[in-house]
């Protein structure tokens, strides 16, 4: 799977991006939502992991120009206390939403499901 990760804390790109590369997918980590976008205009991602709380553009703003443009674009919102913005996000087209701390295996299920759609022809 072609993933991108999308997060202002370093700590988490770093582990994401070595956890899931070592899985066997092609991973990108940027640390804000105008990068992702960058990348997501010339790359078919299959899974956008984001972070819902960051400076400048936060996830849900990076979901609805990500879902505007690449509507096929599964996007998985990170947050580290629940709220209704990610509650939002989930109404406006989030895959899922990942409560932090998480547990790698939670990411992976995550991975596997959309896998599952995508094989089917079922994500959106």
């Amino acid at each position: 799977m072609r993933i991108l990760i999308v997060d202002d804390e370093i700590i988490i790109r770093a582990l994401l991006l070595d956890v899931l590369k070592s899985d066997g997918h092609e991973v990108d980590a940027v640390g804000n939502g105008y990068d992702a976008l960058k990348l997501a205009k010339k790359n078919d991602y299959d899974i956008i992991f984001s972070d819902v709380h960051m400076p400048e553009m936060n996830g849900y703003e990076l979901l609805t120009q990500i879902k505007s443009h690449h509507p096929q674009m599964a996007v998985v919102m990170m947050d580290s206390y629940p709220e209704e913005l990610s509650e939002r996000c989930m109404r406006d087209g989030a895959f899922h939403c990942v409560h932090k701390p998480f547990d790698i295996s939670e990411l992976r299920k995550v991975i596997k499901s959309i896998e599952d759609k995508k094989h089917s022809g079922d994500v959106s």
